[in-house]
C-alpha cells in the first residue's frame, strides 16, 4: 500500500474528513484545533495532483507562514507525490510576488515591478518618522500612528473608514508611501495591493493563473487579510473562468487582528451558495476535560468531540506576582521531569514578549534548557531557517541536530533557483565542515561566511525579497543587536527541536502542540489586555488567544495567576484574576 493510499484509508474512518476529501467544487473546511486539518489538506492536494490535475497544470497551495509551507511541502512529498514546475507551495506574500507581480509587471505597463525593492523594517521606520514630522504629529502622540496606518492599508479601508481615524492619519499614509517611492521602495502591504488590483482588473491575468493553477488551496483562511480574500475570490469566483478553491480554517482561532484580518470573511465564504462547507467536529489532540473547558471559551459555538479520554486543567494562585508564577513553573517542570516527560513536550505560554523573556531567563538560571524565539529579531524564512540548520549540522552533526546534509543542500539549491551551479554545493559543504570545531566563535562570522559562499547571490533575486529582508535583520541582530553575543553553537541551538522547554507567546503558539502547557499571566489587564475591555473586537480576539493556548495541550494545562499586573514602569494594577478563569469555571465569584 502506498503512503497516499494509507492516508486516504485513515481519513475514511472519519465521515467529515472523508466528505471533505471527496467534495467536488469549492469546499470550505471549518476545522477546530486538533482535528487533523493539515493531514486532510496535504492528502487532498496529493490526491488531486495524482487524479485530477494533469501536467503541465499545477496548483497553488498558500499558507500563512514559511514553517507551515515547509510542513505542507514535506507532507506532500512523504505521500509520494513529486513536485512539478506549476506547483506552488508558499506564503501569501511569496505567491503575490512570484506568481502575480513579477510575471505580469510588463503586461500592466509597470515593468519596473519585475525588479522591485522591498522596504525593510529600518526603511519603514525611517519613512514613518519623516511622514509624521511632515504631518506635524506631536511626538507624544506617535506611538500608535504607524500601526493605525498599517491597519487601514491591510484592511483596504474605504475613505469613510480612514476618515474615522482623522485627516492626519491619512496624511501620514500618503507621506510614508511618498518617502518609500522616492527611494525606489515599496513595502509588502503595497505589494499585496498591487497584486490584488492586477488580478481584479485584468481578465487575461486571471485566465493565465487559472490555467496554471486550476486548483487553489488555502491554509488558515481565517488569518487572511481582506486584500488576500479579494485576490482569492477574483481567482476562484470569476464566472467566465475560475480555479477550484479548497480552504481550511477556524474563525475561533483568528488571532492576528494586528495584520488586518477579519475572521468573519471565512464564515461569509462558507455561507456562499456556490461553496460546500464541511464541519470537522472531532479533536484528536486534547484530552476530553481540556476540550470541555475550552468549549466554555467559545460560549457553546460549534461543538467539538473528544477522541481521547482524560485531560486536566488546573489553576494556581501565586500572590507574589509574576516572579512567583515563574518559580511555580520551575517547580512544575521539575516534577514533570521526574515523571519522565521530555522537556520538548512542555510549553510555557505567556501573553507578552517581556514575560516570555523573563521566564526563559529564570528557567535557564535554574538549569532547565528553555528557548524563546523573539520575532522582533528576525522572522523564520527559508533563508534564516537554512542558516540555523547549517549551524546545527556543523556544530552538532546529523545525529544530535536531526538535520541531514542532503536536505540542507536541497534548501540551498531552492534559494538559488535557476542560478544554482554544482560548485555551490561543494562550497557550502566545505564551509560547514570547516566550522565543525569552531562552535565558540561569533555567529555573525558564520553568517558572513555563508553570505560569501553564495547566499548573498541567492538573495539578490527579486523573488527572495522576504528572505533578503530577514537575513539583513539577522545580520543586524547578530552584529550589534540583542543577539550580538551569540556563538555558532548558540545559533545552532535555535534550530533544535528536542531537549528544551518551548516558551512562546499566545499568538505564536498557534500550530504547536505539547503534552503539557503552562499558562502564565492570567491576570485581568494582561489577559485580557486592559485596552481590550472597552473594545469588543479586541476582547473577542483575546478570548480566541486564550482558546488557542488551551488547545495546544494534549494532556494537561496548568494556569497561574496573581490577581494583579506589574508593569515595566513599576506600576502595579490590582484588577483580580482574568475574567476568562471565571468563564471556564475554574474560579467562582463566591
Amino acid at each position: 500500500m502506498t503512503a497516499l493510499s494509507a492516508s486516504v484509508r485513515e481519513l475514511a474512518t472519519n465521515p467529515d474528513q472523508w466528505a471533505a476529501l471527496g467534495t467536488e467544487g469549492h469546499c470550505i473546511v471549518l476545522a477546530p484545533p486538533g482535528s487533523g486539518k493539515t493531514k486532510l489538506l496535504a492528502t487532498r492536494i496529493a490526491c488531486d495532483l495524482v487524479n485530477k490535475i494533469p501536467e503541465p497544470h499545477g496548483a497553488a497551495c498558500v499558507t500563512l507562514t514559511n514553517p507551515a509551507a515547509d510542513e505542507l511541502r514535506d507532507r506532500i512529498a512523504a505521500l509520494g507525490v513529486p513536485s512539478r514546475p506549476a506547483l506552488f507551495i508558499g506564503t501569501v506574500h511569496s505567491f503575490v510576488l512570484t506568481r502575480v507581480v513579477i510575471p505580469f509587471a510588463a503586461l500592466v505597463g509597470r515593468p519596473e515591478l519585475a525588479h522591485v525593492s522591498i522596504a525593510g523594517a529600518a526603511d519603514q521606520t525611517r519613512a514613518f518618522q519623516i511622514a509624521m514630522d511632515g504631518a506635524r504629529i506631536d511626538r507624544w502622540d506617535r506611538r500608535n500612528v504607524p500601526s493605525t496606518v498599517n491597519y487601514h492599508r491591510r484592511r483596504f479601508s474605504t475613505a469613510e473608514e480612514w476618515a474615522r481615524s482623522g485627516d492626519q492619519i491619512r496624511d501620514v499614509a500618503r507621506r510614508y508611501l511618498a518617502d518609500l517611492h522616492g527611494r525606489g521602495l515599496i513595502d509588502f502591504d503595497e505589494l499585496i495591493e498591487i497584486g490584488v488590483h492586477m488580478v481584479e482588473r485584468h481578465q487575461q491575468i486571471r485566465r493565465v493563473l487559472n490555467a496554471r493553477h486550476p486548483h487553489i488551496y488555502i491554509d488558515e483562511y481565517q488569518d487572511l487579510a481582506p486584500g488576500l480574500d479579494r485576490l482569492v475570490k477574483a481567482l476562484c469566483f470569476d464566472y467566465i473562468t475560475g480555479s477550484e478553491l479548497f480552504a481550511v480554517g477556524d474563525p475561533d482561532q483568528a488571532i492576528l487582528a494586528f495584520t488586518g484580518t477579519r475572521p468573519e470573511l471565512l464564515t461569509e465564504l462558507a455561507a456562499r451558495p456556490d461553496v460546500n462547507p464541511v464541519h470537522l467536529q472531532r479533536n484528536y489532540r486534547c484530552g476530553q476535560e481540556i476540550i470541555r473547558i475550552a468549549q466554555f471559551v467559545k460560549h457553546g459555538k460549534a461543538e467539538v468531540i473528544a477522541d481521547r479520554a482524560g485531560g486536566a486543567v488546573t489553576e494556581r494562585y501565586c500572590p507574589g506576582g509574576f516572579a512567583e508564577q515563574c518559580a511555580a513553573t520551575v517547580q512544575r517542570i521539575a516534577e514533570d521531569q521526574q515523571r519522565g516527560i521530555p522537556l520538548h513536550d512542555i510549553a510555557v505560554i505567556c501573553p507578552a514578549n517581556d514575560q516570555c523573556e523573563t521566564v526563559t531567563d529564570i528557567l535557564r538560571d535554574r538549569g532547565i534548557p528553555a528557548f524563546f524565539r523573539n520575532t522582533s529579531d528576525y522572522r523564520t524564512t527559508a533563508a534564516t531557517a537554512l542558516v540555523e540548520g547549517c549551524a546545527a549540522w556543523a556544530c552538532r552533526g546529523r545525529e544530535r541536530s536531526g538535520y541531514r546534509l542532503g536536505a540542507l543542500l536541497r534548501q540551498w539549491r531552492s534559494l538559488h533557483g535557476h542560478g544554482w551551479r554544482r560548485e555551490r554545493d561543494a562550497d557550502l559543504t566545505a564551509l560547514l565542515l570547516s566550522w565543525g570545531a569552531r562552535g565558540t566563535e561569533p555567529a555573525r562570522a558564520f553568517l558572513a561566511d555563508l553570505l560569501a559562499a553564495g547566499l548573498d547571490v541567492a538573495l539578490r533575486r527579486t523573488a527572495r525579497a522576504d528572505d533578503a529582508l530577514n537575513i539583513t535583520a539577522m545580520t543586524t541582530a547578530l552584529t550589534d543587536g540583542r543577539l550580538a553575543d551569540l556563538s555558532v553553537e548558540d545559533l545552532a541551538d535555535r534550530a533544535l527541536q528536542t531537549d528544551r522547554v518551548e516558551v512562546t507567546t499566545m499568538t505564536s503558539s498557534k500550530g504547536l502542540e505539547f503534552d503539557i502547557v503552562i499558562l502564565l499571566g492570567l491576570d485581568q489587564g494582561r489577559m485580557p489586555f486592559f485596552k481590550s475591555l472597552t473594545n469588543p473586537e479586541e476582547l473577542a480576539e483575546d478570548r480566541r488567544k486564550f482558546y488557542v493556548s488551551l488547545t495546544r495541550a494534549r494532556d494537561e494545562v496548568h494556569i497561574y495567576y496573581s490577581g494583579f499586573v506589574e508593569w515595566s514602569t513599576g506600576t502595579i494594577k490590582q484588577a483580580g484574576p482574568s475574567m476568562f478563569l471565571y468563564e471556564i469555571g475554574l474560579l467562582t465569584d463566591e
